[in-house]
């Protein structure tokens, strides 16, 4: 019994040893998952796919992309909040659901971006452009706006993401335009239906609809920013066509984690993603795609996340904005 007993205790202590070893393990030892709260083809999972590869190298572990759209990135925001803080779920999460949602843009919103998330770094950001269809009679803004009020009721927008609700809201409100809103989970099936004619207009971001306005497929009428779009040169803003540029309220995504991460984990995420970004590898890809890279501190990131709280807080309330 004694000799039981003793190897008993000896597997129990093997056991021990092993959890114990398993634990000290560096992280990562296994997988993460990279939520990504847009559909497949969005600016977002191009984003997603772009540095999901290389840091994969650094780490180590596979990085794999789990595209959870749906009301304005909250459902994907959400699933980071509520996962367990051990760096294995990340997010790499957008002004909607960091910003405009929690600003008041969306209504029902169950989690606080400052309170919530632990922020990795900044990552990037991009640019809108106005366009219609092909078969619209605009080539610029002032001639849709134009052609608009001479046509009341009979034409819609769309919007798939936070940026195009705000343009979009901001180009209707701000001319007193009669059109009607056509909100898309994300910004391909606008697009697509932008394309087929279902609906008219839409205010998307450059990385989405880059691909479509060289090809012919839609067209670029006006950039709603102070300067023309390195990747658009060709586009006017709305400026040059005697019109107002709208407030700021262009896209940009962060990497972040669940709240209570540890330190050191959010620290190594930091450096590795800051290293993704600066290569010359990864600028070209993301800048040919109208993604602009933005590699930051850990408390760059938390400080302009709660600036755009702020700014989009009061964006929403002057413009009286609301997801429809």
């Amino acid at each position: 019994m004694k000799i039981v007993h003793w190897l008993a205790g000896l597997a129990a202590a093997a056991c021990l040893l092993q959890a114990g070893a398993a634990s000290a393990q560096p992280y990562p030892n296994k997988p993460i998952r990279l939520v990504v709260p847009f559909g497949p083809g969005s600016g977002s999972d191009i984003l997603a796919r772009i540095i999901s590869e290389p840091l994969t190298q650094v780490l180590g572990q596979p990085i794999v992309i789990d595209n959870k759209p749906g009301n304005n990135t909250t459902l994907g925001t959400e699933l980071v909040v509520q996962s367990a803080p051990d760096g294995y779920t990340l997010g790499l999460l957008t002004n909607s659901g960091l910003a405009a949602s929690p600003g008041g843009l969306t209504s029902g919103v169950r989690y606080d971006p400052v309170k919530d998330l632990a922020y990795i770094s900044m990552v990037a950001s991009v640019n809108y452009v106005l366009l219609v269809n092909v078969d619209v009679p605009a080539k610029t803004t002032d001639e849709l706006i134009k052609l608009v009020r001479a046509n009341p009721g009979k034409y819609n927008y769309a919007s798939g993401n936070t940026g195009g609700i705000a343009y979009g809201g901001h180009f209707k409100n701000e001319h007193k335009l009669d059109m009607t809103h056509v909100p898309y989970k994300s910004v391909p099936p606008g697009l697509a239906d932008l394309i087929s004619g279902h609906v008219q207009i839409m205010v998307a971001d450059v990385p989405a609809s880059l691909a479509m306005i060289r090809a012919g497929k839609v067209r670029a009428v006006g950039v709603p920013a102070a300067k023309r779009y390195v990747l658009l040169p060709e586009v006017p803003t709305f400026a040059e066509n005697g019109l107002p540029t709208p407030p700021v309220m262009d896209g940009w995504w962060m990497l972040v984690a669940p709240a209570g991460t540890p330190d050191a984990i959010l620290d190594r995420l930091n450096s590795e993603v800051v290293k993704v970004l600066d290569s010359e590898a990864v600028k070209t890809k993301l800048l040919q795609s109208g993604i602009v890279p933005t590699p930051s501190t850990r408390q760059q990131a938390v400080d302009y996340q709660k600036d755009q709280l702020k700014v989009w807080t009061t964006m929403v309330k002057d413009l009286n904005l609301k997801l429809e």
